[in-house]
């Protein structure tokens, strides 16, 4: 009922002359996005005997595509035929966002992100990044950052979708192990990624189960300015991803409910043309569940990473900051192994549920192989808002504020995105 979407608890108009089949299906409001990527998302189709429960999943199924503010559905007599119209509220698809701030950890950028959502009305994602970074306020290292990247679910309704990205970093970096620094140098990075994917399940939307398989060349070149490189050096990196995943997530108004799982394991081989070898398997849950009286919900993630090496002769994974631990310095911690847990109480205000309060809890952390204890962990706690732009897709403005027992400080993080 807070979703804004007709739900099994919600009349609908003209149920009255659902005993009949269906004679005929359309769209209003739809002035993007195209009928086809409609109709592939809805369980009752033409020709076939109306069922108001098929018709509630089928106004859930758009709403789940998050491209829409509302979605409702009616039953009519036209023509002697039964008639289904879905009327849809439209989000904005296209944004030209300026990306002018400064990270809770010194870091200066400036620059635009141009992001379509829904391209060509076919739900193709598009982002095109092109910014400065600078860290210690703008007196430390830094340099530019260009992405174009581009994501197809589904081409023309087939089970097979299809993506890229293409990167271009151009940075001073410190280098460093263990938090011993060892030198500062110039860092040109280009990279190619492409990724496959099969859609499992027997519906035609992009929810449930498939698998994916992608392959990335990254070429770097490492110009040392001082101090010495140490593990890090510069070279042809050529890997391959294989993965699976099941994604059941409804989109309400207001909050997600659902689960995503999934896996991926991807190798470098000498054989193969890369210059570095590596092995490394990462597995991910995320759960988002809805609670009784009120907008509220539990969000949980888990990610479990392993890894015997990494290209250039950086670590596998790092934790800390606005993206994994909250209250941790970025880069602090390092490793072939990580495991993590976020952890998020949300509460949408009872007049305005746009705005949410969040108290979360990160826990996590990387270790060397030869290292592992789980038993001790860094664990940081804090509070937040969000605040959900109805009016553009996938458009959260998320502020949260955690102390780092480290530095005894508070940190403060904002972002566009979500934690997860």
């Amino acid at each position: 009922m807070w979703a804004g979407v007709a739900v099994s608890a919600d009349a609908i108009p003209g149920e009255e002359y659902c005993d009949r089949t269906i004679d005929s299906i359309v769209f209003s409001g739809n002035k993007v996005t195209r009928r086809q990527v409609l109709l592939r998302e809805i369980d009752q189709q033409i020709n076939t005997p109306c069922s108001i429960d098929q018709i509630v999943d089928s106004t859930q199924g758009i709403m789940d595509l998050g491209l829409f503010k509302s979605v409702y559905a009616e039953l009519a007599l036209k023509d002697d035929g039964l008639q289904l119209q879905f009327t849809v509220k439209e989000k904005l698809y296209f944004l030209l966002l300026p990306r002018v701030s400064r990270t809770s950890d010194a870091e200066i950028r400036g620059g635009a992100q141009l992001r379509f959502d829904n391209f060509q009305g076919r739900m193709h994602e598009m982002r095109i990044t092109s910014e400065r970074r600078k860290e210690n306020d703008g007196e430390g290292p830094g340099g530019y950052v260009h992405r174009l990247g581009y994501n197809v679910p589904r081409f023309f309704g087939s089970d097979y979708g299809f993506g890229f990205d293409l990167g271009s970093d151009r940075r001073q970096i410190n280098l460093a192990v263990d938090g011993t620094e060892l030198g500062q140098a110039q860092s040109q990075t280009q990279t190619i990624r492409l990724q496959f994917s099969r859609w499992l399940n027997q519906s035609r939307g992009v929810q449930g189960r498939r698998y994916f398989f992608g392959v990335q060349f990254a070429t770097r070149k490492l110009d040392m300015l001082s101090g010495r490189p140490g593990p890090y050096r510069g070279g042809d990196d050529l890997s391959l991803t294989v993965g699976l995943e099941d994604k059941q997530v409804h989109q309400d108004a207001f909050r997600r409910r659902g689960t995503v799982v999934g896996a991926s394991l991807t190798a470098a081989n000498l054989s193969a043309g890369s210059d570095f070898e590596y092995t490394r398997a990462d597995a991910y849950a995320k759960a988002y569940i809805p609670l009784a009286n009120g907008i509220r919900n539990l969000n949980v993630q888990a990610r479990l990473g392993i890894s015997d090496g990494a290209a250039f002769g950086e670590n596998s994974y790092g934790i800390g900051g606005g993206e994994k631990l909250r209250g941790l310095q970025p880069g602090s911690r390092s490793g072939d192994l990580m495991a993590l847990v976020n952890v998020e109480y949300l509460h949408a205000l009872f007049d305005h549920p746009q705005f949410r309060m969040a108290v979360f809890t990160d826990i996590g952390d990387v270790y060397k192989n030869r290292s592992v204890n789980l038993s001790k962990m860094q664990v940081r706690s804090g509070v937040g808002i969000r605040l959900k732009l109805l009016n553009f897709s996938n458009t959260d403005v998320r502020v949260d504020v955690a102390w780092d027992s480290d530095r005894e400080r508070l940190q403060t993080y904002v972002s566009s995105n979500l934690t997860f």
